[in-house]
């Protein structure tokens, strides 16, 4: 370990190996900057993104990867579509996509009746622009017509806007990111200031917005619980808020399921339970486009020498991409159970996926009695940690820097437990708690030690790659502990604390004080497992097998490109992980004497 009083001693961070693939704009050679990069975190690098291996792919790599394994080749080459489009690449989605692995072989299968049906959970031995993502919630009440012609008994009701965010987007029409069978995830706080998450699906979504005034819509959501256990509950309160965070997730649509909703395309991933989500996209593509990214994912193109990113189509997929991978990434931390049935013992309670031809079959509805499988939600990294109790909730108050340190002995002790070599803790938080953090510890070292800071910190300390940069970290030694301390911040943390809405009904709570969070997390304990995946290419009309073009020559054909992944999120070990958050956004404390 490097010697924590002299600076000259502290390690330079070897983040990155040369890549293979990476080129400037306009390179001749065929190999263009689209492959994604692989952010390898494991026991080799000491559990810490200041020493991770960052690599990335070529074109062999990736034909070979797709000669192995065709699920993981198709995630893969989703995320290499978006990057081709222009979706500017960031940290947190290359580390999450760095850890995808295949879990295939550990899906199981229940014999019910004379049909053999795969579970919904697999079982393993434990060991863009923000204001299209972030939304101010307000006016929470309950639905008009909850429980009535088919409506959730809990369902509910809220106004969405752009909030007042200093980077919001001149956007209209809002209520077209909020497609009915999606997700949202409102984040918002009870009388008591402690935090509260909710899940809801979302039933409807209109446009509310006054003449001339700011872009709003009224959603209905119903709650994840169904109706007759709503009804059951003698407080409501826990699957009700009254304002809050909105932010967009990922919808939980089965492929026998239909739904063919295209994101908005606004131009300018003992025995532990994980459960298994299937989440689907729309995309409408042409022959050009088709011919194009076949050239480039070939190795054959590269992608700036085409006028690939000037087709009109392009541009909207590119909006859409970026749209659904930000919805799939928040689900991976937020997501929640899809109702209270999704346990081991009851999952044959949840919704069904019925044979969509069995109404031609002599069924007098929809679907038959044949059952194809059980949905159910991925529950997200957070969920998880909450779950195991290792999210504590400041409530508001200031951030305690010795509470901190005491906490970074036990996370070392936790990982070391496993016979890793920690040096180094990892947190991510926003740009301003980051700079308290640099202000507290520079007074930190003088009046408790009589040292410099520049003796005992490396500031402003950066991971890039191939000249794109993914992180930005300060790091500080912790004498008492024996450890260093990394201090990553990241625009994701920003942006959610600026979209978090002002509220003074409680007194004494800064309500920006919900979206503060300290996250303390060992990136080689986080998985996102994909059990399958599927594309499908659908045209209409089909002037072959319809009578209205028996006389027709030409038709005007549109090909929808429908795609599932069924992934989960994958954590073995929650005590290597805290999340640290509601806190406000006050100087944290610390004993100097």
């Amino acid at each position: 370990m490097a010697n924590p009083f002299d600076n000259s001693q502290l390690s330079t961070p070897a983040a990155s190996t040369s890549g293979s693939l990476v080129k400037a704009p306009g390179a001749l050679d065929g190999a263009g900057n689209f492959l994604p990069r692989i952010v390898s975190v494991d026991s080799s690098t000491g559990c810490t993104l200041t020493n991770a291996s960052i690599k990335g792919m070529t074109p062999a790599e990736f034909e070979a990867l797709g000669n192995k394994e065709i699920d993981l080749a198709r995630v893969i080459a989703s995320a290499a579509e978006a990057k081709m489009l222009g979706v500017q690449e960031k940290g947190f989605s290359s580390l999450i996509r760095s850890s995808i692995t295949n879990i295939k072989p550990l899906l199981n299968q229940q014999k019910i009746e004379t049909q053999s049906l795969i579970l919904p959970y697999i079982q393993r031995r434990q060991r863009t622009q923000i204001n299209s993502n972030y939304f101010a919630g307000s006016s929470g009440q309950a639905a008009p017509g909850a429980g009535t012609n088919g409506l959730h008994a809990g369902a509910w009701q809220c106004t969405v806007d752009l909030g007042d965010s200093p980077w919001k987007s001149s956007l209209s029409l809002i209520d077209r990111y909020f497609l009915p069978g999606a997700t949202v995830i409102v984040s918002s706080w009870g009388d008591d200031k402690k935090a509260k998450d909710l899940v809801y699906k979302i039933v409807s979504a209109a446009d509310a917005t006054a003449s001339g005034g700011e872009a709003k819509a009224t959603l209905v959501l119903e709650p994840n619980i169904t109706s007759s256990g709503y009804a059951k509950l003698s407080d409501t309160t826990p699957y009700e808020f009254a304002v809050g965070v909105v932010q967009t997730g990922a919808n939980s649509v089965n492929d026998y399921e239909e739904w063919c909703q295209n994101q908005p395309a606004d131009l300018s991933n003992q025995l532990i339970i994980n459960w298994l989500q299937t989440t689907r996209e729309s995309r409408i593509v042409d022959d050009q486009y088709k011919a194009t990214l076949e050239s480039i994912m070939s190795g054959k193109t590269n992608p700036f020498l085409q006028n690939f990113v000037y087709q009109p189509l392009a541009e909207q997929n590119k909006r859409a991409s970026q749209l659904s991978d930000e919805a799939w990434m928040r689900s991976v931390w937020y997501g929640q159970k899809i109702d209270e049935n999704q346990t081991p013992e009851t999952y044959m309670n949840l919704p069904a996926v019925l044979d969509p031809e069995g109404a031609r079959n002599g069924s007098s509805s929809y679907g038959s009695d044949c059952v194809l499988e059980y949905k159910s939600n991925a529950l997200g990294i957070y969920t998880q940690l909450k779950d195991a109790n290792r999210c504590p909730d400041l409530q508001g108050g200031k951030l305690d820097l010795d509470y901190l340190f005491a906490q970074l002995y036990y996370l070392k002790r936790h990982r070391e437990a496993d016979g890793d070599s920690i040096q180094v803790i990892d947190v991510m938080t926003d740009r301003i708690t980051a700079n308290n953090i640099f202000t507290v510890m520079n007074n930190y070292y003088k009046a408790k030690y009589g040292w410099d800071t520049v003796r005992n910190a490396d500031i402003n300390q950066k991971i890039e790659h191939n000249g794109i940069m993914l992180f930005n970290y300060n790091k500080y030694d912790i004498p008492e502990i024996g450890i260093q301390l990394a201090v990553f911040h990241d625009q994701y943390f920003d942006d959610l604390i600026s979209a978090t809405p002002v509220n003074t009904d409680i007194s004494g709570y800064d309500t920006k004080s919900r979206s503060r969070a300290l996250w303390l997390l060992d990136w080689s304990d986080i998985k996102v497992g994909i059990a399958g995946t599927n594309s499908v290419t659908r045209k209409n009309p089909s002037p072959e097998v319809m009578d209205a073009y028996k006389c027709r020559m030409n038709a005007v054909i549109k090909e929808y490109s429908l795609r599932s992944t069924t992934w989960t999120t994958m954590m073995d070990r929650p005590e290597r992980h805290l999340i640290i958050h509601n806190f406000s956004g006050d100087a944290p404390t610390v004993t100097t004497s």
